[in-house]
């Protein structure tokens, strides 16, 4: 199988300090960016399930906090690994 079939270039914008604290963090521990986001995408289909069409719908900013626990992600975010997200917090 051939590489561009496996896997699909994706473009996602984040805050300057978010990818300045992932920059770090893969300069440290010696990681691509697209392995970590690769990560936390599964992390992410983990806690919620992989999307259904319907609910790929961006929902408003309101919905979103009501509807998000982060307390299912407390003992992922706990790791040593994840310290790059600690400054995001301040």
């Amino acid at each position: 199988m051939k590489t561009q079939e496996k896997y699909k270039v994706i473009s996602v914008t984040v805050p300057s300090p978010m990818e300045r604290a992932l920059s770090e963090h893969c300069r440290r521990e010696l990681r691509k960016k697209s392995t970590v986001v690769q990560e936390a995408l599964r992390l992410y289909f983990k806690v919620y399930g992989k999307p259904s069409p319907a609910s790929l719908i961006m929902p408003s900013d309101g919905e979103e906090q009501a509807s998000t626990d982060y307390g299912a992600l407390a003992e992922e975010w706990a790791g040593s690994n994840d310290k790059a997200y600690d400054v995001l917090a301040k």
